[in-house]
């Protein structure tokens, strides 16, 4: 009887433990960030709009962020490899459910757009999205980001000539040299750029023109698959989320934005 017993203990306790596993025992997650104004910063309070959206979420839920600076692509890796919980932001791209699970939409970002000289013989019809139409030019991007599936067969092509650098800042000193021809940005992260770094008569050589015309395209946060605790906070920070825009405060934040409200260092 004691060894039937000692036995039930035994396999309570290893199922007790396998619990424990899926359940932090602390309410801190780590997430890697990269510098990509206005959505994830440090020269914005709360590191940047789609940063203090995750954040009050995860409040919400008994939960306090961490942000680890990082370039893009170190950011990316070292969620891949579970050093960090999770990593933000990220679109939709196939391969990396391989690593990740998607948190529910954090933000629609914009599409991505074309940014060139108002002196340019550059045309692109969105409707379209002929990339034959880029033959020939020389075209700036950010190292490492990925720009949807048909920009980059096109690029594999050599349909067009690629240049990559580290940030739109340089990319756009480029473009108003003339050593590239176009650019390709996020809307917004291009125009917090250009607004903060370019002056009024630099900023009036320019005209941008969407690469497609559809549906919202949002940004998410990648949870890592190599962390034990990973479905817990996928769960409270999608429950966050539901939270705060029944609340008003992710419109709110949204809107705060806009009116120039995270414009001061990080608290």
């Amino acid at each position: 009887m004691r060894s039937i017993t000692l036995s039930i203990l035994l396999i309570f306790s290893t199922f007790v433990i396998a619990l424990a596993s899926d359940t932090p025992t602390s309410k801190v997650i780590q997430i890697s960030i990269e510098e990509y104004p206005p959505f994830t910063t440090i020269k914005l309070k709360h590191y940047g709009l789609m940063s203090h959206i995750v954040t009050e979420a995860f409040l919400l839920e008994g939960i306090k962020v961490e942000y680890k600076l990082f370039p893009a692509a170190r950011s990316f890796l070292l969620a891949e490899r579970g050093i960090v919980h999770g990593t933000l932001p990220w679109a939709k791209r196939t391969g990396r459910e391989v690593h990740f699970f998607y948190s529910d939409p954090i933000l629609d970002v914009g599409r991505e757009s074309f940014f060139f000289k108002k002196d340019s013989k550059f045309k692109w019809d969105p409707k379209v999205r002929d990339y034959n139409t880029l033959k020939g030019l020389h075209v700036g991007t950010i190292t490492s980001y990925d720009y949807g599936d048909e920009f980059h067969k096109a690029e594999k092509d050599k349909v067009f000539h690629t240049y990559r650098v580290t940030t739109l800042k340089q990319l756009f000193r480029m473009l108003f040299s003339g050593r590239i021809d176009i650019l390709i940005s996020k809307k917004l992260v291009a125009e917090y750029t250009l607004q903060t770094e370019f002056s009024h008569e630099q900023v009036a050589q320019l005209n941008s023109i969407p690469e497609m015309i559809g549906s919202p395209d949002y940004d998410y946060l990648l949870f890592s698959k190599k962390k034990p605790t990973v479905q817990y906070y996928l769960k409270a920070l999608n429950s966050g989320l539901k939270k705060l825009r029944a609340s008003g405060q992710y419109d709110q934040f949204i809107e705060n934005y806009y009116k120039g409200k995270y414009l001061n260092s990080p608290e």
